[in-house]
């Protein structure tokens, strides 16, 4: 039984690490993630559907001031806000680094 565990042992020092060295390796990015949120306030009619279909209650919408914000800290990454935008204004883009020490930084305006 010893012995199997050395040979493992030996094997295991002589093979390449499975894990990157981020942040100095940038890891693969799969094509499809799903990362912080890309708004565009020109196309915006503030119509509130992006806010509706929510299902954290991520997103609020002000009408009348014509402000729009996330809390990615209550964000599922669902995507259902962008698909149901009716101007494509919203899509979720790429950026995945997410590491802060306040949390308000994790309410983004739009």
């Amino acid at each position: 039984m010893i012995m199997k565990l050395i040979i493992e042992s030996l094997k295991n020092l002589l093979k390449k690490p499975f894990t990157q060295k981020y942040p100095k390796e940038r890891p693969n990015i799969p094509h499809r993630l799903r990362g912080k949120h890309k708004y565009n306030k020109e196309k915006c009619v503030y119509c509130g559907l992006c806010a509706r279909y929510c299902p954290s209650d991520a997103i609020t919408v002000d009408r009348e001031k014509k402000e729009w914000s996330v809390d990615i800290g209550k964000c599922l990454f669902c995507e259902q806000c962008a698909d149901m935008c009716p101007t494509k204004c919203l899509t979720l883009g790429t950026d995945f680094e997410f590491a802060e020490l306040d949390k308000g930084k994790f309410v983004f305006r739009g």
